[in-house]
């Protein structure tokens, strides 16, 4: 069996580094032009403006953050989002900050999401399953490969899995990973992401779990994919996925909580 394995939010709780970094660069923001946000739903406010960003950017959520910024610091001053956000891609020298200060704020925020992120619940068992059914264990990222190997190496994951893969996620890229599987061998894909880890990996022919994370941008809810699993941990998906395959694993979770949440038929 191959069993192809996001990194960022299904192994391990990138958001939670990302969410900490968003509300210290607010809060940055906010001291810098001595104007304060909302006192109560900061991390979702930051994340409206971080996704109004994502949507209209090639990147993704990957863009500059000197752009989430500029974005927070027109809003701040009275601008709404959508003309906060299109005057930080356009006018960004008139968002009341300097270019020095925007520049601090930016590499403190590198600086916070360079940190390990804690691995996510049941990882470590359900990659333990997974080399003892002699599984070919591979990590996808669309991120760098350097520092998905650095985490896997900071949480001792190694011997657990077989390769890394930097690469897009996409139909064709999930086509050509398939040839890693020996004749008859089953594909499986495990993510967070509906719409960049299920959607291609269902259209290229594998069977997918779908393992969602804690933060959904709204186009996930949009998506209308449908995985052939969900699950709610890690090791919850590994069980599905041995139990699919025949094996005597019960889906059954050590703390006596069900494995799974649904299985779903693909057409």
């Amino acid at each position: 069996m191959l069993v192809l394995v996001d990194a960022d939010n299904t192994l391990w709780d990138t958001d939670g580094v990302f969410a900490q970094a968003q509300l210290s660069l607010l809060s940055s923001v906010e001291n810098a032009l001595r104007k304060g946000g909302p006192s109560a739903g900061q991390l979702e406010y930051v994340r409206s403006f971080d996704q109004a960003l994502a949507e209209q950017h090639h990147l993704g959520l990957r863009y500059p953050p000197r752009l989430l910024i500029d974005a927070l610091a027109f809003g701040l001053q009275g601008s709404p989002q959508q003309d906060a956000v299109r005057r930080a891609w356009n006018d960004g020298l008139q968002s009341g900050l300097d270019r020095e200060t925007v520049s601090q704020i930016e590499r403190a925020f590198f600086d916070k999401i360079a940190v390990y992120p804690s691995l996510l619940n049941g990882v470590p068992e359900g990659l333990l399953d997974l080399a003892s059914s002699g599984a070919t264990t591979v990590v996808l990222t669309e991120g760098s490969r350097k520092r998905v190997m650095r985490t896997i190496e900071h949480h001792r994951l190694g011997k657990f899995i077989d390769r890394v893969f930097e690469a897009p996620k996409t139909v064709r890229m999930f086509e050509r990973v398939k040839h890693l599987a020996r004749d008859g061998q089953s594909i499986y894909m495990i993510g967070d992401q509906l719409t960049r880890d299920i959607r291609p990996a269902n259209e290229a022919g594998l069977k997918t779990i779908y393992v969602p994370g804690a933060f959904q941008p709204k186009w996930e809810a949009e998506a209308g994919t449908v995985a052939t699993f969900e699950a709610a941990t890690f090791d919850a998906a590994v069980s599905l996925l041995l139990q699919s395959e025949g094996g005597t694993r019960s889906p059954q979770l050590a703390s006596g909580k069900p494995g799974y949440l649904r299985v779903q038929n693909r057409t």
